[in-house]
């Protein structure tokens, strides 16, 4: 499972169906995760903005793309 480079602020804390759970997280780097959902866009944006969909531990958390692409990366 990929490892987060970086910190990783504004993760949401979602359920299952996509429903927040409470405020943004920032998940620090080292974090284990898996991705979920690779690429979705919620649809209240009225720009393009993309979302992963992410698990850490047993908790599922939406994050903006890029953040995500800028954590990972070395």
């Amino acid at each position: 499972m990929p490892r987060l480079n970086k910190d990783l602020p504004g993760a949401e804390p979602v359920d299952g169906f996509g429903a927040l759970l409470g405020p943004p997280a920032i998940l620090p780097a080292g974090t284990e995760l898996r991705i979920t959902v690779a690429l979705l866009r919620r649809p209240s944006d009225e720009i393009e903005i993309y979302w992963s969909e992410i698990q850490v531990d047993r908790q599922l958390y939406r994050v903006p793309r890029r953040a995500l692409q800028t954590a990972l990366a070395a």
